[in-house]
């Protein structure tokens, strides 16, 4: 088994605190020959998980959030010879009932009114939303529901009631987003937004420095800060981005790279 010096050359320092957590669950599975369900985890988290269970033997890794397009998903770690099926991974759809003549509610505001209640992220996969982004649905841990029906009874101004519905009555994605192939001198946050979105890098460093920019749903602080495979990019007004591949180099030493991109 590699070293964790050999494990985390390949990583983000700001990962490591989540590598260890992967190799707690690893541990845990095959020492008590269990299987261990994680958290909802977005991309870049999915893909460092599946990478380090790649390294061992005898286990198995299977990741559902709801709907095949989810972007947050659980995962289970198993011993290969355990049988999985959808239940286990313990998700519920919660749908939200308001009064829409009135109110108008938007992905940000749910998550807001949620998070407020005093609930980790982590516990929340995605928001969806019909077309016209009028009917809403929550996917989440199901060990959540009662406190969410009962604990979040208003959204902004809107007085709300909860559904618990059937997980084949979720919306699927609306806009799956199209894939792009760039070539880029490096992978650095404000080269990669700007040449997505056809800005400039001191227009793009201006919007990271207004806290316009997010990296996984986290505030991006520095301009020269690198992505990578899985990351996702949000760029308030402009859409979102997630780097998909990474292909090598070209003849003019330029990173073959393609994204995932939704344009507003």
């Amino acid at each position: 088994m590699a070293s964790d010096d050999q494990i985390k050359q390949h990583f983000r320092p700001d990962e490591f605190a989540f590598i260890a957590q992967v190799e707690d669950w690893l541990r845990r599975v095959s020492l008590d020959s269990r299987e261990v369900l994680t958290p909802f985890l977005n991309p870049r988290e999915q893909y460092i998980l599946s990478s380090l269970v790649a390294r061992q033997k005898d286990l198995q890794l299977a990741f559902n959030g709801g709907i095949v397009s989810a972007e947050g998903r659980r995962a289970i770690i198993a011993p290969d010879y355990f049988d999985l099926s959808q239940a286990d991974f313990e998700i519920s759809l919660l749908g939200i009932d308001y009064p829409q003549k009135f109110n108008h509610l938007r992905q940000a505001d749910i998550l807001g009114a949620v998070l407020a209640a005093g609930l980790d992220r982590k516990k929340l996969g995605d928001i969806l939303s019909d077309v016209n982004e009028s009917q809403w649905q929550l996917l989440v841990d199901q060990q959540l529901v009662s406190f969410i029906t009962q604990n979040v009874d208003h959204i902004g101004n809107s007085k709300v009631n909860w559904l618990a519905l059937a997980l084949d009555l979720a919306y699927d994605k609306l806009d799956a987003g199209q894939e792009e192939f760039v070539l880029l001198a490096s992978l650095r946050i404000d080269l990669v937004v700007a040449a997505i979105f056809g800005l400039s890098r001191q227009v793009v460093k201006t919007m990271i420095n207004q806290g316009l920019v997010r990296i996984n749903w986290a505030t991006c602080q520095k301009a020269d800060s690198v992505i990578d495979i899985g990351d996702i990019i949000s760029v308030r007004h402009y859409g979102r981005l997630r780097l998909l591949t990474v292909t090598g180099r070209s003849k003019k030493d330029k990173i073959k790279a393609t994204f995932n991109v939704i344009k507003r």
